[in-house]
């Protein structure tokens, strides 16, 4: 029908189970292997076989597609979208990666992503990962860098200043 060659094809999933690693078996964590998600989107524009290093969260995927259609995105989507990014005009659109996970299991366990750097932690236990040096975050380097523990958690406390309070209808206003 020739219309392929006119759609944009997403690929994603659900985050992934632990399957052993650290320890864990479910998703009760923020590492990395749980935390990533496949992303894979084909299209008009978007150079076949291209890669982004970036980051982006799966609430972009609506702004990404109203952007892609030409249309406006709900006022209330919390999205940005990735179509410069999938067009090969910018590496990222996010510097930072923010997560927060609450369960019976873990309580309160947060995480924040930047360069290289991840702070993850509960209230007591804080790790501090090198992900390039240390994909698999196996080695705990927060207390040799508490500048760097200072700075990532500055970041979590900034973001979560501006986070709705729990079971709001609306979102605040991002500035």
């Amino acid at each position: 029908m020739g219309e392929l060659e006119n759609t944009y094809i997403f690929y994603t999933s659900d985050h992934g189970i632990a399957i052993g690693r650290h320890g864990l078996q479910g998703k009760q964590n923020l590492y990395e292997h749980s935390w990533r998600v496949p992303f894979i989107v084909r299209g008009p524009g978007i150079p076949p076989g291209s890669r982004a290093p970036g980051n982006a969260y799966l609430l972009d995927t609506l702004a990404t597609l109203c952007d892609l259609a030409g249309i406006l995105f709900p006022a209330t989507n919390e999205g940005i979208s990735l179509k410069p990014v999938l067009m090969g005009h910018r590496r990222s659109i996010r510097d930072v990666m923010y997560g927060v996970f609450c369960a019976e299991t873990r309580p309160g366990l947060r995480s924040v992503r930047k360069g290289d750097w991840k702070l993850r932690g509960d209230a007591k236990t804080l790790e501090l990962f090198n992900l390039a040096k240390d994909p698999s975050e196996e080695t705990n380097l927060a207390k040799r860098n508490p500048e760097k523990v200072k700075s990532l958690q500055k970041l979590y406390t900034a973001w979560r200043a501006d986070m709705p309070p729990p079971n709001s209808q609306l979102p605040k206003k991002r500035k």
